[in-house]
């Protein structure tokens, strides 16, 4: 058998949970399972699994996809709560153990404003599609414009020139 090749337990083995995935696990677990009983318990094993099985931000996205799957007819305190006991996975994945203070406070600052713009899509709009499809046009500009200010910040373009 080759080293080099990836196995299940070669994963389980190079990943180690941070203390921020192990409460971001916990959180998301208590909320869900608090709503909808064993269910959320399987959720949160799932969650688990995932954490423990990759690196990245994908139990943050299983943990996300579950939310929305188990809360799409829930009220909207269920679906806010199981978001914000999603953050610290999405915090354990971009910022890392220990978390750098200053990237975690703009982290969070970011994920506030993300969640109160989908609040008030979701209170404002009639139907849950016209709420999803005015986040996804809103995220678009929101990337293409950092995408240009990185662009011009790295120098890769000129800035113009005000006397043209």
């Amino acid at each position: 058998m080759n080293q080099s090749e990836r196995t299940i337990r070669t994963v389980l083995d190079a990943n180690e949970l941070t203390p921020m995935d192990a409460a971001g696990v916990l959180c998301f677990t208590l909320a869900v399972s608090l709503t909808n009983g064993l269910w959320g318990v399987a959720a949160g094993v799932l969650v688990l699994a995932a954490a423990a099985a990759s690196d990245g931000p994908f139990a943050f996205v299983v943990a996300q996809l579950t939310a929305v799957s188990f809360f799409a007819d829930a009220g909207l305190v269920a679906l806010g709560s199981a978001q914000l006991a999603a953050f610290p996975l999405l915090a354990g994945a971009a910022c890392g153990w220990p978390p750098d203070r200053a990237l975690l406070v703009r982290l969070a600052a970011g994920y506030a404003v993300a969640l109160g713009v989908a609040w008030a899509l979701w209170t404002t709009l009639r139907w849950a599609w016209q709420a999803a499809l005015v986040a996804a046009v809103l995220a678009a500009l929101v990337a293409y414009g950092l995408h240009r200010y990185e662009r011009v910040a790295l120098g890769f373009v000129d800035a113009p020139e005000a006397n043209r």
